[in-house]
This record gives structure tokens, C-alpha cells and sequence, in this order.
């Protein structure tokens, strides 16, 4: 459980590795399409998911880096939200050494996490009891550029019900494309910064 990379409260990451290609993690960690990561987003609301409850009820038995504590009986499908709805794109771990080799699954639908829960797990140090450093809370890895990564996503909005007045009102956004008009005055300031005419351009193309 992290602050996110992904932007919302916090997430949760379920990784896993290729078992087709790969023979471990290690491994997979270098290779290409070697990880998956699931993202779980965590909005804050008053009812929990029971099974999120397991992991946060166990926050004060491992304030600092190395500790551990068992915990048993927890379904990761009880975890998941109720959706068959996500994006897909091919990105990197948010933990060092960020390997560029994870196909990402961000399912549509948070799970809800309570205001005392998600303090208490910002609570949690990055650092050993004797050097404890910062709070966990302060790690998030900053926001990363597409670098023209395809998103994907089984989502069809054409089918989904919600009208434009609804919420996310930007998936709807009407695209549309508009040039500016070639005028003198244009081409007079990209001559002052050294540009070519637009029309010596269009005549030295082949």
C-alpha cells in the first residue's frame, strides 16, 4: 500500500511476473511485458472494504522498515472492487529501481478506505525504529509523462449510461481541431526568429 503514482488518496499494488517467459521476478523485473501490476485506488469513505480492514487493523504492528506480522485468511478477489472495467498501458514500478518492464491494470472502481485508517497509515516510517526518517506518507513518486504510451481500456463509453450533465464530464469532452489563420503578421515574427516563409518550406518538399 503506497501513496499512489496513479492520482486518488492511495492505492494499493498487487504485482506478479510472467510465469510463461519468466522463471521468477527477479528475473521478469528486466525483461519486457515481465511484471503486471494491478492498481486498487483508495478513496476515503465510511465504509471500508472488510477486507482492506485485515491489512489496516495491523498498521500499529509495523510502524518501521523490517518489521513483520502474519496476516491470515485474506481473499484478494474479496479485495477488488466489483468491476470488470479498466485501463491497461505499459509503464514502470513505482518502487526502485522503476523498471520500465510492467503492464499496468488500473481497475475502474475504488475500494474506500476510512480518514483514520488512511492516517494511520501515513503514520508508518520510511525508515528502521532507531533511524526512522520520514513518514510514509511523503514517498509518492512524482508524476510521470506519457512519452506517448498507449492507454488502453475495455470501457465502453458509448454504452455506460451516464449522460454528459453527470460526472466526468472530461470523458465527454468534445474534440475538435482549429487552425490559426497565415496572416502577414505571422509571418513577419517567425522571420524576426529566424523561421523560414511558410511558403519556401512547402516549395523545398519533395
Amino acid at each position: 500500500m503506497v501513496p499512489t503514482q496513479h492520482t486518488t488518496h492511495a492505492q494499493i499494488q498487487l504485482y506478479g511476473f510472467n510465469k510463461e517467459l519468466y522463471h521468477n521476478m527477479s528475473e521478469a523485473q528486466h525483461k519486457a511485458q515481465g511484471i503486471v501490476g494491478i492498481s486498487l485506488m483508495l478513496q476515503i469513505g465510511d465504509t471500508p472494504n472488510p477486507e482492506l480492514r485485515i491489512i489496516t487493523s495491523a498498521f500499529n504492528k509495523v510502524l518501521y522498515k523490517g518489521s513483520s506480522t502474519p496476516i491470515r485468511h485474506i481473499s484478494l478477489r474479496s479485495l477488488l472492487p466489483n468491476t470488470e472495467q479498466y485501463m491497461t498501458y505499459e509503464g514502470s514500478t513505482t518502487h526502485p529501481g522503476c523498471w520500465e518492464s510492467t503492464v499496468w491494470i488500473i481497475l475502474n472502481k475504488p475500494i474506500y478506505i476510512t480518514k483514520q485508517e488512511l492516517y494511520a497509515l501515513r503514520k508508518l516510517m520510511q525508515g528502521s525504529e532507531q533511524t526512522p526518517k520520514a513518514p510514509l506518507g511523503n514517498n509518492a513518486r512524482p508524476l510521470q509523462a506519457l512519452h506517448h504510451r498507449t492507454v488502453r481500456t475495455n470501457i465502453d463509453f458509448a454504452n455506460t449510461g451516464v449522460s454528459k450533465t453527470q460526472s466526468c464530464p472530461t470523458m465527454y469532452k468534445d474534440m475538435y481541431y482549429k487552425a490559426n489563420r497565415w496572416t502577414s503578421e505571422i509571418s513577419a515574427r517567425g522571420r524576426e526568429r529566424g523561421l523560414p516563409d511558410i511558403e519556401s518550406v512547402f516549395h523545398s518538399l519533395p
